[in-house]
């Protein structure tokens, strides 16, 4: 918004405010060398600034995650993509409604009732997948980076895995 405020010439400042029959070649340098600390705090502060601003333009939603992800790991490509969870609808056994008795086991076939997958189940925990692309290849520490950095944006009740693909 009011950007130009934070653009302070520290210098240019030293010699403006130093009365001109002190403007003296030693004495604006000497000044500049007292003020350099300021001058370096001052860019530390332009630094932190604009890592907050960039962590408060991006939210939890699918499009800002997967810019702040492509924006940290593959600039050029941009190829990590966020799908989503595989949610499958539960089956109704029973409707109260109905007052019938229900009946899953036939003691005469000896037939073993299952109601899920077990290989489907493992997917199912997930409300989001976070796929990298098969050429990008990312290290350990890298890895928790990602891991830091999605946990930082998500929603704390979601739930999510990285994956190749």
């Amino acid at each position: 918004m009011y950007e130009s405020i934070y653009n302070i010439d520290f210098q240019r400042l030293v010699a403006t405010l130093l009365p001109i029959r002190r403007r003296t070649i030693l004495m604006v340098q000497w000044l500049i060398a007292l003020v350099e600390p300021i001058n370096q705090l001052h860019t530390q502060f332009l630094r932190y600034r604009q890592a907050t601003n960039y962590k408060l333009d991006h939210t939890a939603q699918v499009f800002s995650l997967e810019d702040v992800l492509n924006d940290a790991f593959d600039v050029s490509a941009r190829r990590i993509y966020i799908e989503d969870g595989i949610y499958i609808f539960p089956v109704w056994f029973y409707d109260r409604a109905d007052n019938k008795p229900v009946r899953f086991y036939n003691r005469a076939a000896d037939d073993k009732v299952r109601f899920y997958d077990h290989k489907a189940l493992g997917k199912l925990d997930v409300d989001f997948t976070v796929v990298l692309p098969n050429g990008l290849n990312i290290s350990d520490a890298a890895m928790l980076r990602l891991k830091a950095l999605v946990d930082f944006y998500r929603l704390p009740d979601k739930t999510y895995t990285v994956t190749y693909g």
